[in-house]
Order: structure tokens, then C-alpha cells, then sequence
């Protein structure tokens, strides 16, 4: 499944949820309740996903962290992407210095952060991989990583993760190398990963892995297709999709340059898809003080 604008294509003011919005919906949902959630570098999803559920929370929503920034806010702002750290900046109740975050925030933030993570390999036992593959000729290639994951996923509950595209190469049996364990790394029902995916919600604890709901339109076929055999697929609900209402706000006020397709474009698309979002961010304006963002 592939979201339609990211291909350049128009999409109607009233059209139903496309995939990347069912996605974003579905992953503010796990974001409601918690206090803080930090925002990956370049996860386009987690931030938009973000800023939806501080809209439909008001006051009691999260406040977003930003890392390249280093900023805390409430404030509500519009999603960017290579321009996020100067939205950050504009909307921010506080800023850190790095050490001060790392020794004086990042502990008090024990069950009250969260943050959707982009794994390259998550498996059934919800273990998440984000460092190694295996190349199919005998040898690994290696990625950039996030740093920080095992100790977030001491402190993030639920640990979420999300896949813009699920297949057997990212939702696999076993992870080809293990960067995080978060219900090993947790006792009890506190040890628990959420994996958002473009056809469906799933849960990993100590008891097994099983999907909490599918996107409408998901077949069966098509799912089991793309999900290893041990995840259960039995009793999962229809995915909740906002509403109307909602759904003109994410349009039109939070992220009205649709920064939540990136994740879905690939290949000489993708690049293009960025073009055209950067030029679309340099003529924005910031909405305090109307600052031109350049």
C-alpha cells in the first residue's frame, strides 16, 4: 500500500484516510496518554503522529522532544522536515544543552517518554534491529543505527515501532542482530512492543505476538501473506480512522505539506517527493512573527 501524494498526485479535501493517514491516526493513539515524546531525526510519522495527538489531547497532550533541537514544547506548530529543528526552536517552552538532558532528563523520563522507532528488522518476539543485515551473500551491510535504543527501551512503555511498508524482509522470524530487547528489557505486562504497520496494528509481550487490529480494506490473505506464521492474526478489530473534523485538521493545520508521506516514496520518487517538500518548507513561514524560513 502506498500513500497516493506520495507520488505527487492530488488528493480531494474530502477524500477518505489514505494509508499514511490511518497510520498516523493509529500511532497518536499510543501517544495520547504519555508525557513526553521524543522525535526521531527524520521520522517523518512519529512527528506528525505526534503533533496530532497534542491536537486531539489540548493541554493534557504530550510535549514533544526534540534531539536536534534540543527543545521541549507544548506549542502546536505545523510538521516539517528539513526545516523541523528552526519549527522547534520557534514553538519551544525550553531548551536543554545535551549533557544536561542526558544526565538530568533522561532519567526522571522512567514509563513517562515515548517514541515511535523505525526499525529495519523487528521479529516475533518483538526484538528490534536497526544496526545489521545479512546481504544474501554471506556478508552484512550495515546502517547508521539509532543511538540510545537499548536504554530507551528500559524507559519507553510500551516501546513502539512502526513500518511504512510490511513485509518479510522488515517483520521477520528473527532480527539478524538484536539492538533492542524491550520485553526482555521489561518485567511483566510493563515488557510490551506496538508495531504500526501500512496494514495493521500488532502487539509483542512475554505471552506471544498477536495483531490488535487491521486497516480497513487489509485482506487476510494479504496479511498472513506478509506476517510470519507465529504472530496470531485471530480476533483482531477493524483500525479506528479519524473522523472528518479530525482529518481536515491534519490536512490543513498540521502537516498541510504532507510531510507524512516521505516514509512511503522510494527510489528517484523519493528524491523527487523531497524536492518538492523542501521548496514547499523554504517558502513556508513560521506562525510566530511570521519568520521566512530560510
Amino acid at each position: 500500500m502506498v500513500s497516493p501524494a506520495a507520488t505527487g498526485a492530488t488528493v480531494a479535501a474530502d477524500a477518505p484516510p489514505d494509508v499514511a493517514e490511518t497510520m498516523v491516526f493509529a500511532m497518536s493513539e499510543w501517544l495520547l496518554e504519555t508525557e513526553v515524546v521524543q522525535l526521531g531525526l527524520a521520522s517523518a510519522l512519529n512527528q506528525v503522529a505526534t503533533l496530532l495527538a497534542q491536537a486531539r489531547a489540548g493541554a493534557a497532550g504530550p510535549a514533544l522532544e526534540d534531539p536536534a533541537a534540543l527543545t521541549l514544547s507544548r506549542a502546536p506548530r505545523q510538521a516539517f522536515l528539513s526545516r523541523s529543528e528552526r519549527a522547534a526552536l520557534a514553538g519551544a517552552t525550553r531548551r536543554f544543552e545535551a549533557p544536561e538532558w542526558i544526565a538530568q532528563m533522561m532519567p526522571r523520563l522512567d514509563g513517562r517518554v515515548r517514541q515511535f522507532v523505525r526499525p529495519l528488522q523487528i521479529d516475533v518476539r518483538g526484538r528490534i534491529n536497526t544496526l545489521r543485515v545479512a546481504d544474501g551473500r554471506g556478508g552484512q551491510r550495515r546502517f547508521a543505527g539509532l543511538a540510545g535504543l537499548a536504554e530507551l527501551a528500559e524507559i519507553a512503555r510500551p516501546f513502539l515501532t512502526y513500518l511504512p511498508r510490511q513485509d518479510r524482509r522488515g517483520f521477520v522470524d528473527a532480527v539478524d542482530f538484536v539492538v533492542a530487547d524491550p520485553v526482555a528489557a521489561n518485567a511483566g505486562d510493563a515488557g510490551r512492543t506496538i508495531l504500526v504497520t501500512d496494514l495493521a496494528v500488532f502487539e509483542f509481550t512475554a505471552r506471544g505476538a498477536r495483531a490488535l487490529s487491521v486497516h480497513p480494506g487489509v485482506s487476510g490473505p494479504m496479511l498472513r501473506e506478509r506476517t510470519p506464521a507465529a504472530v496470531s492474526l485471530d480476533g483482531a478489530a477493524i483500525t479506528a480512522v479519524p473522523d472528518a473534523a479530525l482529518l481536515r485538521r491534519l490536512r490543513i493545520d498540521i502537516d498541510p505539506r504532507r510531510v507524512r508521506d516521505i516514509e512511503f516514496a522510494a527510489g528517484a520518487g523519493r528524491r523527487e517527493a523531497l524536492l518538492r517538500l523542501h521548496a514547499a518548507e523554504a517558502a513556508a513561514h513560521f506562525e510566530r512573527g511570521d519568520q521566512p524560513l530560510v
